[in-house]
């Protein structure tokens, strides 16, 4: 059975984990790194399945039920922000020296592991100088910021945005109209998990429309509408932020090449009509700016405090 057959959009790291699975020259341990939404964690899982099912025939059957008894998940408890060190040390250690109770081997896999701070990461890397033969430890982690001593010890997988091509074909694959495919394609940002988040949004137009209008309301220089633009963006802070990404990055397409066709949303040149002056550096700065404080929203940090920063941004660009 090839557990890859749905992992879209990953061709070389999935080349070169089947090509670790046909040789048996298996790493004791991955780093599977790149943006959030991308397949990492689909990918890791169809990995461990594979490993396993290599001696264990019946192992489908277990994974049908999330309950195969040498794989085990470790992921951000729900009360914590971060991955604690009880979870490595109490958890993954004991578990991991127990041996195999179906297959030849015992997999792992860390969820979000850029979640870990630096003395979880140090019990870890205790835990990879030791482990046993039959261990494999897969790291998921959105960012690369895994200590040099850990990245030593691990194989390096790198994930990449998914192609817009390959979303779209995904969404109409699933049933979704062929406009709104391509729109959440355009605004997914190589994000397959956000892609299908957008998609199953029923409000997606008028999510659309009040983008728009946020946009709209900031160019006319009130400042007051900052403040009532990011309480309209509290709706659905991801998806509207996204779509004023979109939005800003058209504007300085087509004030850089003042040319439609090179738009990602056609109809966006209607709002660049209503628009009286725009200064391509500041647009660009904006953009930048959105694009990080996007990354917020996945923290705890405060949803309409991070609307706020970012219709600031977007303000201050028509400025």
């Amino acid at each position: 059975m090839n557990y890859f057959s749905n992992v879209a959009g990953q061709e070389q790291a999935v080349k070169i984990l089947s090509k670790s699975l046909e040789s048996g020259m298996l790493s004791h341990a991955y780093i599977f790194t790149g943006a959030a939404g991308v397949g990492k964690m689909h990918t890791a899982r169809a990995f461990a399945e594979s490993i396993i099912s290599q001696s264990d025939k019946d192992a489908k059957m277990f994974f049908k039920n999330n309950m195969h008894p040498d794989l085990l998940i470790i992921e951000k408890r729900p009360e914590k922000t971060v991955i604690i060190k009880e979870q490595i040390t109490s958890e993954m250690e004991p578990w991991l020296q127990l041996k195999p109770f179906r297959a030849a081997r015992r997999v792992v896999i860390i969820r979000d592991a850029h979640l870990m701070r630096n003395e979880v990461a140090n019990s870890l890397l205790k835990t990879l100088e030791e482990a046993p033969r039959y261990a494999i430890i897969i790291l998921v982690s959105d960012e690369n910021r895994m200590l040099e001593t850990i990245l030593s010890r691990c194989q390096l997988i790198r994930f990449h945005s998914v192609n817009e091509q390959i979303i779209e074909k995904l969404l109409l694959n699933r049933g979704v109209e062929a406009d709104k495919a391509y729109r959440v394609s355009q605004l997914a940002s190589g994000s397959i998990n956000a892609a299908l988040r957008y998609a199953s949004e029923e409000n997606f137009s008028d999510r659309w429309e009040i983008a728009q209008m946020i946009v709209t309301s900031l160019a006319s220089g009130q400042l007051i509408e900052v403040y009532l633009s990011a309480e309209k963006m509290e709706l659905d802070p991801d998806l509207i932020s996204s779509m004023l990404e979109t939005l800003l990055r058209d504007i300085y397409i087509y004030k850089l090449t003042n040319r439609k066709e090179l738009l990602i949303i056609a109809e966006n040149i209607q709002i660049m009509r209503k628009l009286k002056m725009v200064n391509d550096i500041k647009i660009k700065k904006a953009i930048n700016s959105i694009n990080n404080l996007r990354e917020l929203y996945r923290t705890n940090v405060n949803t309409l405090s991070i609307n706020l920063n970012i219709c600031w941004e977007v303000w201050e660009a028509f400025q």
